[in-house]
């Protein structure tokens, strides 16, 4: 039992050392990323998901021409629920293979191209639910939220100021992005 007078206080609440996962001994390992890195992988992923659809958007263009060519119009609109899914398969199809890469390796392919990657606070490979659940799919559930989505759709990315260069979505599932490790 403490004694009167000490500095002990028994309703206090627990206390701990949040930057306990960057002193694991890995500190020359990982270095945080740039918030321009993480901004321009950002951009190139989403780009990439746009290109994904392109094909599609051509046969739109071609159909579009052949419309002017008289087609019947009950041809027409079975040719653009064709596009249409055409167009979902290419950006589903897309967007699973992106999940995989971060899943499997914590980069999607722009992050590969700019030398970057997600792990968790320790430095463990972020995995799936770490990398793919907590941040994506946690964080989209919330911004559908109606009046606090907005909110937590502008807080998610300015948070990246912070001394820590995370995110909401880097909170919520315990992860960071470092600069990935040259493979040799």
């Amino acid at each position: 039992m403490q004694q009167p007078g000490s500095n002990f206080n028994p309703y206090a609440p627990p206390t701990a050392d949040i930057d306990q996962g960057a002193q694991l001994g890995h500190d020359d390992q990982y270095v945080l990323a740039d918030r321009g890195t993480r901004l321009g992988a950002f951009i190139i992923d989403n780009l990439l998901l746009m290109a994904s659809m392109l094909p599609a958007g051509v046969i739109l263009a071609f159909m579009a021409y052949a419309n002017q060519a008289n087609l019947n119009g009950l041809e027409t609109e079975w040719m653009l629920i064709g596009v249409g899914v055409v167009m979902g398969l290419m950006v589903l199809s897309f967007a699973i293979y992106q999940l995989y890469l971060i899943s499997t390796t914590g980069q999607s392919l722009a992050k590969r191209w700019l030398g970057i990657k997600i792990v968790r606070i320790d430095g463990s490979p972020a995995g799936f639910v770490h990398g793919v659940l907590l941040r994506s799919f946690v964080t989209g559930a919330l911004e559908a939220i109606p009046v606090v989505g907005p909110i937590v759709g502008i807080v998610n990315p300015l948070m990246i100021f912070g001394e820590e260069r995370r995110c909401l979505h880097d909170h919520i599932a315990g992860t960071r992005v470092i600069v990935a490790p040259i493979a040799g």
